[in-house]
C-alpha cells in the first residue's frame, strides 16, 4: 500500500524548472545574459575562430599575384636605402596604386583623371608635364587626389614625384618661393603656404627655394627641403622664419634649380609604419643617382601622419616677388606587403634571400677573386655593412622600448595595453555584478517558495 499518496521527491531538473518558472521577466533576461557571458568566457576560441574577413581574403589573393621571385640577385649599388630593400626583397610584394598615377594628365573631358586642380596652372593636351606655376610673380597652382590612400596601404608605401624647377634667373638665391608635397586628411584649398591653406592636418614636404630668415638655426643652404607635421593649427608654419622652429628635419637641395638635365628631378618618400622608418631620397638629374636627403627611425605612430586616417595626396607650388617655373611630370604611388599579404612589421628579415654582388655580370671576376684568396662570401659581407647597421639600430631601438614601456611599439603600445587592461577589468566587474544580481533574484525566489510551503504546512 502506498501511504505517501503517490508523492515522490522532485529531481534537481524539476527544481530548476520551478525556480525558472517563478522568475520575473527581468530575472529571465538577466539569467539569459549571464549564461551567454559565461559561455563566452569559457569558450574563448569562439572569439578567434570567427569567419575570415572577405576583404582580407581579397587582399591576400591580390598581393599573391604580385609576388617577387623566391631569390633575387642584385648589385651592391642597388641596395643603398629602405626603398631598395622593399623593391628588391623576395619577401615583399608591391602594388602600384593606379588611381594615384600621373600621367595620364588629361582625360577625354580635358580634366585630370585622378586629381582636382586649382590656381594658375598651365597645361596643353600634347604636353608631358603640367606647369603648376610659371616664371612670373605671385602665382599659385595645386593638385589634390580625388581618392585617399587607405590606412592599410599606408602601412608601407612609397611616393615618387618627378618635377622640374627652372627659370631665366641664373642666380639660385634670386628665385622663389618653391613647391610642396602634401599627405593630409582632407583635400586642401588655396592659401599662403606654398599655395595651400596653413591649417592642414598631416605631413608637408616643403621644397623652399627662397631663404626668408637668416637666424643662427637657419644656416643651411637654399633651396631646402623642410619636413613639417601640422595637426590642423592655423598659422602653425611660420613662413617668415622658413618653419625652422617646427620642422621635423630636412636637407639642402643644392642642384634642383636649372639642373641642365633633360630628365625631371625625382623625389621619393618611403615609409614603413610598424618598423617606424621614414626616408626621403633625391635624384637631382633624374639619372637614377639617388642620395639620402632625410632618414628617421623609431618614428612615433602619430609623429608623421594622423593615426588610422586615410590620406589625400597633393602637390602645390607658389611664387612671390621672385619666381621660377615649377613643372610636374609624374606621380607614382606604391604600397608594400609581405608575400603572404600581411603588413610588414619589421625590416630585419627582408634581406634574406638576396644575393648581393659587385655587379650582375661579375661571374668571371668572382672566380678571379676566389683564386686570389678573396671569397665571394667576404665581399658580400662588406657590401652588407650598411644593412647590418640598419638592423642593429632597429633592434637596439626596439629593445629600449621594451625595457622602458614593456612594448616594442614604444609609448603608444604601452598606452593602448593599459587601455585594454582597463577595459577588461571593467568587463569583469560588470560580469560579477550581473552574476550577483542573478544570485540575489534566485535567492529571493527560493526564499518566497519556502515561505509559501511553511504557510501551507501550518494551514
Amino acid at each position: 500500500m502506498d501511504l505517501g499518496g503517490g508523492y515522490s521527491k522532485p529531481t534537481l531538473v524539476q527544481k530548476a524548472r520551478r525556480i525558472y518558472g517563478r522568475l520575473t521577466f527581468k530575472g529571465k533576461v538577466f539569467f539569459g545574459i549571464l549564461s551567454l557571458l559565461i559561455l563566452y568566457m569559457i569558450f574563448p576560441s569562439w572569439r578567434s575562430s570567427s569567419s575570415k574577413d572577405p576583404q582580407l581574403e581579397h587582399d591576400l589573393r591580390y598581393f599573391e599575384n604580385y609576388s617577387n621571385s623566391a631569390s633575387t640577385t642584385i648589385s651592391s649599388k642597388q641596395l643603398n636605402s629602405l626603398s631598395d630593400l622593399l623593391n628588391y626583397s623576395p619577401h615583399v610584394s608591391k602594388v602600384d596604386l593606379k588611381y594615384m598615377s600621373l600621367p595620364p594628365l588629361l582625360d577625354s573631358n580635358n580634366k585630370f583623371p585622378h586629381y582636382r586642380n586649382g590656381g594658375n596652372m598651365l597645361l596643353s593636351r600634347n604636353s608631358d608635364h603640367v606647369r603648376l606655376v610659371r616664371d612670373s610673380a605671385r602665382q599659385t597652382g595645386y593638385l589634390f587626389s580625388d581618392m585617399t590612400i587607405s590606412n592599410d596601404d599606408l602601412s608601407a608605401f612609397e611616393i615618387d614625384v618627378g618635377f622640374k624647377i627652372h627659370g631665366q634667373q641664373d642666380r639660385a638665391n634670386m628665385i622663389g618661393d618653391g613647391m610642396a608635397i602634401w599627405l593630409t586628411t582632407e583635400q586642401l584649398k588655396g592659401g599662403d603656404v606654398f599655395g595651400i591653406q596653413s591649417n592642414f592636418n598631416g605631413l608637408g614636404l616643403f621644397l623652399d627655394t627662397y631663404k626668408n630668415y637668416n637666424g643662427k638655426h637657419n644656416r643651411h643652404a637654399f633651396p631646402y627641403l623642410s619636413i613639417q607635421r601640422n595637426k590642423g593649427y592655423d598659422g602653425y608654419y611660420d613662413k617668415g622664419k622658413d618653419g625652422i622652429n617646427t620642422q621635423i628635419g630636412g636637407c639642402s637641395l643644392h642642384k634642383i634649380y636649372n639642373t641642365g638635365s633633360d630628365k625631371p628631378t625625382k623625389l621619393k618618400i618611403t615609409y614603413v609604419r610598424q618598423a617606424g622608418v621614414f626616408e626621403v631620397l633625391l635624384d637631382e638629374k633624374g639619372q637614377g643617382e639617388w642620395r639620402t636627403c632625410y632618414r628617421k627611425e623609431n618614428v612615433d605612430l602619430d609623429g608623421l601622419f594622423p593615426v588610422g586616417r586615410p590620406l589625400y595626396l597633393g602637390v602645390s607650388a607658389e611664387t612671390g616677388e621672385l619666381h621660377h617655373n615649377v613643372d610636374l611630370y609624374s606621380i607614382d604611388v606604391k604600397t608594400f606587403r609581405k608575400t603572404d599579404g600581411e603588413q610588414i612589421a619589421e625590416i630585419d628579415s627582408l634581406a634574406q634571400g638576396l644575393t648581393i654582388v659587385d655587379s650582375i655580370d661579375d661571374t668571371d671576376q668572382n672566380q678571379q677573386n676566389a683564386e686570389r684568396g678573396e671569397s665571394l662570401q667576404s665581399r658580400r659581407r662588406k657590401n652588407r655593412k650598411s644593412l647590418n647597421r640598419l638592423r642593429r639600430q632597429e633592434k637596439v631601438l626596439k629593445q629600449r622600448d621594451r625595457e622602458k614601456y614593456q612594448s616594442e611599439h614604444g609609448f603608444v603600445g604601452w598606452f593602448f595595453s593599459i587601455v585594454w587592461s582597463i577595459i577588461k577589468i571593467i568587463f569583469y566587474i560588470v560580469l560579477l555584478l550581473v552574476a550577483a544580481y542573478a544570485g540575489v533574484i534566485a535567492f529571493r525566489v527560493y526564499r518566497e517558495n519556502q515561505r509559501k510551503k511553511n504557510i501551507g504546512g501550518i494551514l
